[in-house]
């Protein structure tokens, strides 16, 4: 395959891929705006105090004024990234470069944390507006300017202190062991996210947010009796101050076995009562009951075997430099590669995400599949189904989630059923 060819490959992919996601979002506005007044389903005793037309009418306005600022945000993505790929740029980046340190360990890796500022800094427009005009206008963003700053700075910084050694250990891999440079670099970054598994719950999100443990109370003897009944081991139950950046509420459990925490935002606390914050909880732990977080990770630990796989045979490929405008030719320390291996893994990666879309759909469904289990899995452990139910709809309600999204948008989309599809589900269990 010469590198015209090739081109116009990428460049069909990277149009279908944009295609199907405006395509999405045509279809999901559509349905937005074909309901114009509270579905039925929703106005029955069960919501009566949480839905009515006001609330609806907002949750249908946050989602439309969404769906258009994800519409401009794929068009400014798709056009920038082609301004980026084929402006030629990058090649003359890569070249600067490579008279500068002659090769070596520092050229790769300057060049991808170059591109990466590029792309971070492109994207900046879209995270301010996101952040303080839609997020705002709607009542959610919390965050002043200094605090965006200030975020935006730590995880620079954060970055750079963690992302480039690793990358200089992947690029050192890549050069010493030579084909086989893939499976040594799979062991590395399965070592790195264990490692980060447990290092980030302690060191990296209090540079961010505040943990506190949960106040004694009742409240606190209730969550620690029920995980205490089923046996879920953690190292305390934590209150994140989620409101200093947004009103969005949510509740997760991270890292592992003794370093396993329970993290519940503020806002939620001052949501929900007791009963539904059992239940919350007992959804989290099903997570764990059921294995999905380690089911969720070997699917993923396969997948990035799978890229590193296929990306060792992509990176001694010319037509792949050369179609992006690469000088091609292995340089004298890159093994059997076929041009700048870091060149090579970033054209990969850019290659490969052009298709990811078309994927989302299978992972959804797994993800979907978890949700339903969890949510089982509570009703079960504290014998309230309508605390399930309430919960789920007071999550909806405060976070102005779409009621009537499009099917396909939300098999694309949504890692979580709806919220229609979750209650249906709860009362046929």
């Amino acid at each position: 395959m010469d590198a015209f060819l090739f081109h116009a490959l990428f460049l069909a992919f990277f149009g279908l891929g944009l295609a199907v996601e405006l395509f999405l979002n045509f279809l999901n506005r559509r349905e937005a705006v074909k309901h114009g007044s509270l579905p039925a389903r929703f106005a029955g005793p069960l919501f009566a105090g949480h839905f009515n037309e006001e609330t609806f009418a907002a949750s249908r306005a946050y989602t439309l004024e969404r769906l258009g600022f994800d519409t401009f945000s794929l068009l400014y993505s798709a056009a920038t990234t082609y301004a980026l790929l084929f402006s030629g740029i990058l090649p003359w980046f890569d070249r600067v470069l490579g008279s500068a340190f002659q090769g070596g360990l520092h050229r790769g890796a300057l060049f991808l944390a170059g591109v990466t500022v590029v792309q971070s800094l492109i994207r900046l427009p879209l995270s301010v507006y996101s952040t303080f005009r839609v997020e705002g206008r709607y009542g959610f963003n919390t965050m002043t300017w200094g605090l965006f700053w200030r975020d935006l700075i730590k995880g620079f910084a954060l970055s750079a202190a963690l992302g480039l050694p690793l990358l200089y250990a992947v690029l050192a891999l890549m050069r010493f062991f030579g084909p086989g440079w893939w499976l040594w670099a799979y062991g590395l970054l399965l070592g790195f996210q264990i490692v980060m598994m447990v290092i980030y719950p302690i060191f990296i999100a209090p540079l961010f947010n505040r943990f506190q443990p949960l106040e004694d109370g009742d409240l606190k003897a209730s969550l620690l009796d029920l995980a205490g009944r089923l046996r879920f081991p953690s190292g305390g139950i934590y209150v994140m101050d989620g409101s200093r950046r947004s009103l969005h509420s949510n509740a997760y459990f991270t890292g592992f076995g003794r370093f396993r925490r329970i993290v519940l935002f503020d806002t939620l606390l001052r949501q929900m009562e007791r009963p539904e914050l059992l239940s919350v909880l007992a959804h989290e732990i099903g997570h764990y009951k059921r294995k999905h977080i380690y089911k969720m990770m070997a699917a993923q630990v396969a997948m990035l075997g799978g890229l590193l796989f296929l990306a060792s045979f992509a990176l001694r490929w010319p037509t792949l430099y050369a179609a992006f405008g690469f000088e091609t030719g292995a340089p004298a320390d890159s093994g059997a590669f076929a041009g700048n291996p870091a060149v090579g893994l970033f054209l990969f990666m850019t290659a490969f995400s052009t298709l990811s879309i078309l994927f989302a759909p299978l992972q959804n469904l797994f993800s979907r599949r978890h949700e339903y289990e969890a949510d089982a899995y509570a009703v079960e452990a504290v014998q309230d189904a309508a605390a399930m139910q309430t919960a789920l709809i007071k999550l909806s309600t405060k976070n102005l989630s779409n009621l009537t999204p499009h099917p396909w948008y939300s098999a694309f989309h949504y890692s979580h059923p709806t919220l229609g599809e979750r209650l249906q589900a709860l009362q046929a269990h």
